[in-house]
């Protein structure tokens, strides 16, 4: 064999490996990454045609397929394929009243396009969203219009039901360790914010009760309660941390005023009152 054959050889070798592992690895796209589980794919419960006006053949329009989503209005027509189902597009933050499910679809070089589907009084209907070269190409008219189901009974179907959540692993660790540790440390320090200077609230340093584990709402937190040497009815504070997140919340009384610390939920504001009042106001307080 001459050193060009050789050559040629090696090239189709490696070629032929690269379309390989190509190959393996595209399915690994329709895999969550929660344990390795393929999480179902609901699009065929949505096909069929979407339009701003369904009596009007002419209107913009949106066909859902389930090897595809297609938008077109007069000349404009984005197509994307293999659409799947996602459910968690808004990360940790609410979604919108009545959203049910997000659409999205894959073109080759222009991006993503998204099909927002919610339910009303109504019906179902569509609201666009897509990376800046598809909505370009679709023009503001069609991006903020409402499209609407237009096969009948179908806007009846229930939403599918959202994937399981993992449940992430207990809290370990001994309460007074973890309080101390510089990971809780580093947590309620950005908590507090870099202006705070006052000694005791800024190391938790202070008079304080054992730390322990609290529930939550089903959340374990560490609950770390401390105060101001030799003032603590008036200057006084509780922190919780979830270990799971690294998450901190707290409520801080300096001068008789209180201050919630880490932007908590709203349901859980009462929460951290009523632990603070049980810490700091209690009878044997």
């Amino acid at each position: 064999m001459t050193r060009r054959q050789t050559t040629a050889k090696t090239t189709n070798d490696s070629r032929a490996l690269l379309l390989a592992v190509l190959a393996a690895l595209l399915p690994a796209a329709a895999w969550s990454q929660q344990g390795g589980q393929q999480l179902p794919n609901y699009v065929g419960q949505y096909t069929g045609r979407w339009s701003a006006d369904c009596a009007n053949n002419s209107a913009a329009a949106l066909q859902v397929r389930e090897d595809s989503l297609i938008a077109e209005s007069g000349k404009r027509r984005v197509v994307t394929r293999e659409p799947q189902t996602v459910h968690s597009l808004f990360g940790n933050s609410p979604p919108p009243a009545g959203f049910d499910v997000a659409l999205v679809g894959e073109t080759d070089k222009a991006g993503a396009l998204t099909f927002l589907v919610y339910r009303s009084p109504r019906g179902q209907y569509v609201t666009l969203d897509a990376d800046k070269p598809l909505a370009g190409q679709l023009g503001p008219e069609m991006m903020k219009l409402r499209y609407w189901r237009c096969n009948g009974a179908a806007r009846a179907l229930p939403p599918p039901p959202e994937p399981a959540a993992k449940v992430p692993p207990p809290p370990t660790g001994s309460p007074a360790a973890l309080a101390r540790g510089p990971a809780m440390q580093k947590a309620w320090r950005t908590a507090l914010g870099t202006r705070e200077t006052e000694p005791w609230l800024v190391r938790r340093e202070g008079p304080a009760p054992e730390p322990k584990w609290v529930t939550v709402d089903g959340t374990r937190y560490l609950l770390h309660a401390f105060c101001k040497p030799h003032d603590c009815y008036d200057n006084n504070a509780i922190a919780l941390y979830d270990q799971g997140s690294g998450r901190i919340y707290g409520l801080v009384q300096r001068n008789g005023g209180n201050r919630l610390l880490g932007s908590p939920p709203a349901a859980l504001a009462p929460q951290l009152d009523k632990l603070w009042r049980e810490q700091w106001r209690s009878k044997s307080n």
